[in-house]
């Protein structure tokens, strides 16, 4: 009997080492601050655009040296966009949030995603 206990416990523990759980957050509370007047139709959206980013990290502490996961999605975002030598910026940022919990560790992956426009004015 005893050692169908503890059959039972160490299974249930490699089940909740294998499985974890993840959360979501979002926001969309960029502040971003611009000298262009809206005041006429003088843009146009092009599109919309994305990007993302992960993150692993070891016993809750270790992650990656490199970098910031967040850094990361908005570089990969802004490059989509080709803003380079034209007259365009993102508006509309969202930031998505999900970790994914796990005995040892955690994974953090953050997605970004705005709105293109191009000034044509």
């Amino acid at each position: 009997m005893m050692f169908k206990f503890r059959t039972l416990g160490l299974a249930l523990c490699a089940f909740v080492a294998c499985v974890g759980c993840s959360t979501h957050s979002g926001y969309m509370g960029h502040v971003t601050s611009t000298q262009v007047q809206l005041g006429s139709n003088n843009f146009v959206v092009v599109g919309s655009v994305s990007g993302q980013a992960e993150a692993n990290y070891f016993l809750k502490v270790f992650g990656p040296s490199d970098q910031n996961p967040v850094d990361q999605a908005r570089r990969d975002m802004f490059n989509k966009a080709e803003l380079k030598g034209k007259s365009r910026a993102i508006v509309n940022i969202t930031t998505d949030e999900k970790y994914c919990d796990y005995i040892l560790g955690y994974k953090r992956t953050i997605y970004l995603a705005g709105d293109v426009v191009e000034f044509v004015k």
